[in-house]
């Protein structure tokens, strides 16, 4: 694991725990820990020959911490990594722990770190703070609720034909945009831009004008954007994607002055357009049942909600909301 991944990894840990209480893996109460009272030492002698679920790999004192345990943790850090936007995917595979040393070392500083902890905490009382108390509470009704929504949507499937009729009936969704590779020059004055749109109407170079007069970042290279799509650029530039992406722009084709919204005037030239391409129905295959998936089981969970909404007395103060 990284320097980076071991600075973070109990704040991760600990974010975890809380990540689970949301996530659709499925948990028991009786395996979390920190939920259980504290055994005496009568109870810990007796717990010894206790049926313990899952492969032991740790034990500090009688707390057990097991293979599955491990899994579980690596399994929502890892995936916590595919959420961040920081890090490029050569970084995220290289913090990923998918290794049997990188997994030790996982169970070494986090696990057994946290275990012992959690021991000392429950000897000195920590268990019996309000506040502590309080969250412990907390996190059970999240899990508790989290477990009743798993149950209730458990047996949800998509259907094979159903999957075929929402690509069938959605096939425009599932085309790749459109890409055109674009050169640019920058101005900071619609005069400047103006007397270099003369200049290239007569002939002039665009790359050669883009590196020697264009101000925008892109000049060192010729002015030359690369393949880009619409809204690459970002909200923004909305109104630069409008004349990029014109009908009216073909290959080779030169656009006339424009007014960007950051202020500057550009003129942009078509190199090269590559049609969007239709994504087949077996590359959105995994998609569209991902996504029907999560339809039929939210609707599935607004209508228990509805039911049990009428079964239970809600009181709102919203006047005590500041």
């Amino acid at each position: 694991m990284s320097n980076s991944a071991k600075k973070s990894g109990f704040g991760v840990f600990l974010f975890s725990a809380l990540i689970i209480a949301f996530s659709t893996l499925s948990i028991g109460c009786d395996k979390i820990n920190f939920l259980s009272p504290k055994k005496t030492s009568t109870d810990k002698a007796s717990s010894g020959t206790a049926a313990v679920k899952g492969t032991v790999i740790a034990k500090v004192d009688n707390t057990p911490i097991t293979l599955e345990e491990l899994s579980r943790y690596i399994d929502i850090y890892n995936a916590s990594l595919d959420l961040r936007q920081d890090l490029t995917p050569d970084q995220k595979k290289a913090e990923k722990i998918d290794t049997r040393d990188k997994k030790i070392n996982y169970l070494k500083e986090l696990l057994v770190r946290q275990t012992v902890f959690y021991q000392a905490a429950i000897d000195k009382g920590l268990d019996r703070k309000p506040e502590v108390s309080d969250m412990m509470d907390r996190y059970k009704m999240a899990l508790l609720a989290q477990e009743m929504q798993s149950d209730i949507v458990k047996n949800i499937e998509v259907s094979s034909a159903e999957v075929e009729e929402a690509y069938k009936n959605n096939q425009n969704l599932f085309k790749e945009p459109e890409s055109r590779k674009v050169r640019e020059i920058a101005s900071t004055t619609e005069n400047d831009a103006k007397q270099i749109l003369v200049e290239l109407l007569q002939g002039a170079d665009f790359a050669n004008i883009a590196r020697s007069r264009s101000i925008a970042d892109s000049a060192k290279t010729g002015g030359d954007m690369g393949y880009i799509k619409r809204g690459q650029k970002g909200e923004k530039f909305a109104n630069y994607d409008d004349v990029a992406f014109s009908s009216a722009l073909q290959e080779g084709s030169i656009s006339s002055v424009f007014k960007g919204t950051d202020g500057y005037y550009y003129i942009v030239k078509v190199e090269d357009i590559k049609e969007g391409k239709q994504v087949s129905l077996s590359e959105a295959w995994d998609t569209i049942k991902a996504l029907l998936l999560a339809r039929k089981q939210k609707e599935e969970l607004d209508k228990s909600y509805s039911q049990l909404n009428r079964e239970h007395k809600i009181e709102i103060y919203e006047g005590e909301i500041k």
